[in-house]
């Protein structure tokens, strides 16, 4: 039969399409859970780099607790880049430092934490860029029962008392590793498989109010939540198929980058989904600040996004 258009169909397609092209914040079918739907608006242009300085496959973005921002990215002359809360830009550090850049973090005491999936390790430096622990051994590839050896680490969170968590890794390993805040192997978890608590690919990592470890356990398609001595409770699977990067908020709302162009906003309450994101190449980290200003690493596109609700 053939399929007649109205003049109203047709103008609501092409509404979707522009829409769709300009990142706007698009609720899930469904129910929104407790929060309305809000929308978003991609701020353009808001990093004033230096002349000649451009974006160069960023991987990770934090944001400590003074409202600075801090990038991880894949150019070897300016791996970490600092850029105050307007966008200004600070200092860099790490030059011709790391072998593949992976995720970073900021903790609690203003730290940044760099996970280096090149060479096999994890790196913490003061707000400064001065190195004050480094985990592994550069080069030295571990298994999943070392106790100072990594393979392909991925990320790195730390709890508010200092402890350690690593997610080890994007290789033949897929455990999370536990260290004390001085540096010293504590335990470890998981092992390669798709049952509850093995892990395929665990790549990124978050940390809530109650001190649950979420591991993005990217190549087995959902998120898995633990106690911080690994004790396994729960996995969600409606995040989509690849879970890149992962980020909790004070107030615990839980933020999902997904590798197909997309960002999803939850309640770590019960993992109900409120706000989405679509449009984003090939998102890998995300971090949000203390006004809920989202900053997006988006490694094809050589870009750090910027998100503010309207």
């Amino acid at each position: 039969m053939k399929r007649e258009w109205t003049r109203q169909g047709v103008w609501l397609l092409a509404a979707t399409a522009i829409s769709a092209a300009l990142l706007t914040l698009l609720p899930l079918p469904g129910a929104l859970g407790h929060a309305a739907a809000a929308t978003y608006e991609q701020v353009e242009n808001w990093a004033q780099l230096p002349p000649g300085m451009r974006w160069s496959a960023p991987t990770g973005v934090d944001i400590d607790a003074h409202g600075t921002i801090y990038v991880l990215q894949r150019h070897y002359m300016t791996p970490i880049l600092a850029l105050d809360g307007n966008g200004r830009f600070l200092r860099s550090w790490g030059q011709e430092m790391f072998g593949v850049p992976h995720h970073l973090r900021t903790d609690p005491h203003g730290n940044i934490w760099v996970t280096d999936r090149g060479s096999h390790q994890i790196f913490k430096f003061s707000a400064e860029g001065k190195i004050l622990m480094t985990l592994g051994q550069k080069g030295i590839r571990g298994d999943n029962e070392s106790q100072d050896a990594f393979n392909a680490p991925t990320d790195v969170v730390i709890a508010p008392n200092g402890s350690i968590f690593i997610a080890d890794g994007e290789s033949l390993n897929a455990r999370v590793v536990k260290y004390s805040p001085e540096g010293k192997f504590v335990t470890s978890w998981g092992g390669r498989g798709t049952d509850p608590g093995k892990f395929n690919e665990p790549h990124s990592l978050a940390m809530d109010s109650k001190g649950r470890i979420y591991v993005a356990d990217r190549s087995n398609h959902r998120i898995q939540i633990f106690e911080q001595d690994g004790k396994y409770l729960d996995q969600w699977k409606h995040f989509g198929s690849t879970p890149h990067g992962l980020f909790i908020t004070r107030d615990d709302m839980l933020y999902v980058v997904n590798h197909y162009v997309y960002l999803h906003i939850a309640n770590t309450r019960d993992g109900s989904i409120v706000h989405r994101i679509d449009g984003i190449p090939n998102p890998h980290a995300v971090g949000v600040d203390k006004q809920g200003t989202i900053y997006v690493a988006d490694l094809d596109s050589n870009n750090v996004r910027k998100f503010v609700k309207k």
